[in-house]
């Protein structure tokens, strides 16, 4: 089996989970298949040229076309295609597809009908205002992408260009991340056509210093909860203290300054999952969905009890006084409060470790494979049409 993976990768200051997640799967297919049977083709929204994009956006026929020629040079079974927005395009679906590859896209976010991807909005909270729609002209008047009203339109236009066009159709199949994004999108997407496939971490050795502190770990933005639970922290007693890490362009965040709350910035990601292992409580108060909960989870293999609200994707990670704590967002210190006082710290530490270890690398990896196994058996890929002829066609 030979697979290719494609990811548009965020700008190299503002890695995101997705991000990590791709290096990850990469590194346990290599491992899992060889090196030789394992291709990548990753670009990077460091290379966004303005004036290229708005050409390119409706449907990038130089990356097509290069990964229509990766597939026919050599002999790939399935292009597993994870971000492709804004410079991939859709047009890699029907490239692969046409090449004679099963094609395979992981939903790391809800783009497909949300302009911001999260289906969330700061002035409302959830919002499905443009899902189902052929257009989001909600997602304009809210400058939903980017906090733009002119980018946003262009990505409306863009995805009604895409749904126009039917790229879908050469999707062969889908991952989705949680139980509840797949029950999420089976009113929108083909329920035989959704495999559950979670995000991987790896296996990490728990040092035996002991605990102390919460922590933050995210975006610094309102739908990642950040000034909710600054606003709930001054309430709080002073003995309690806060780590954060993250950035964001949130300068409201200055006037949460104070002794008991520590900003961190930005930090690499082992140092950032040192600060997990030596946190008392990772903190996980997004007020969206989600579709994962990649933090979350990796604060819990390193024994670290989590609190979260009962919403979205948490209830699937968070069992409730076992390996943390799910609230609503009202009761958040009231909830901090009685989890500062948990007698049974200990248990739930370890209850913590244990409750994430079908997350592990190789463990994510045998399933990911089974499902492409599966998929390739659906139904026999089509007859490779020479890159030369792929190139001619309609992108």
């Amino acid at each position: 089996m030979k697979v290719l993976i494609v990811h548009n990768a965020y700008q190299s200051h503002q890695v995101g989970g997705e991000d990590v997640v791709v290096r990850r799967e990469i590194r346990g297919l290599q491992n899992a298949l060889g090196l030789e049977n394992v291709f990548e083709y990753i670009v990077s929204n460091d290379d966004i040229q303005p004036f290229k994009l708005a050409l390119d956006i409706w449907g990038n026929k130089c990356h097509a076309n290069k990964i229509a020629d990766i597939v026919q040079k050599h002999q790939i079974d399935i292009v597993h295609v994870h971000n492709f927005f804004p410079l991939l395009t859709p047009s890699i679906f029907a490239a692969a597809k046409t090449s004679g590859a099963k094609v395979i896209h992981t939903l790391h976010n809800f783009r497909w009908w949300c302009s911001n991807g999260i289906l969330y909005r700061k002035e409302v909270g959830t919002c499905e205002q443009c899902v189902g729609k052929r257009f989001g002209w909600s997602g304009v008047v809210h400058g939903c992408y980017r906090d733009s009203k002119v980018q946003s339109l262009v990505a409306n236009m863009a995805f009604s260009w895409y749904r126009l066009k039917e790229y879908e159709k050469n999707i062969d199949a889908y991952f989705v991340l949680t139980n509840f994004q797949r029950e999420k999108l089976a009113t929108l997407l083909p329920a035989e056509k959704l495999f559950l496939k979670p995000n991987p971490i790896d296996e990490r050795r728990v040092d035996s210093q002991p605990k102390k502190d919460y922590l933050f770990v995210g975006r610094l933005e309102s739908a990642k909860g950040i000034e909710l639970l600054l606003s709930v922290w001054q309430q709080l007693p002073r003995h309690f203290h806060l780590n954060i890490i993250g950035s964001g362009d949130n300068g409201a965040l200055l006037s949460y300054q104070q002794s008991n709350i520590r900003f961190l910035g930005k930090l690499p990601s082992d140092e950032a999952i040192s600060h997990m292992m030596h946190a008392k409580y990772l903190i996980h108060p997004s007020l969206t969905y989600e579709t994962f909960g990649l933090t979350l989870v990796e604060a819990l293999s390193v024994g670290t009890p989590v609190i979260g609200f009962a919403k979205g994707t948490r209830p699937e990670f968070i069992q409730h006084g076992e390996n943390g704590f799910l609230c609503e967002p009202e009761d958040l210190k009231q909830t901090l409060l009685e989890a500062d006082k948990n007698s049974l710290y200990e248990q739930m530490s370890m209850c913590a470790k244990n409750s994430v270890k079908k997350y592990y690398l190789s463990r994510v990896m045998e399933t990911q494979i089974s499902h492409y196994e599966k998929i390739l058996q659906t139904a026999p890929n089509l007859t490779r049409v020479p890159a030369a002829i792929v190139g001619k066609t309609d992108a």
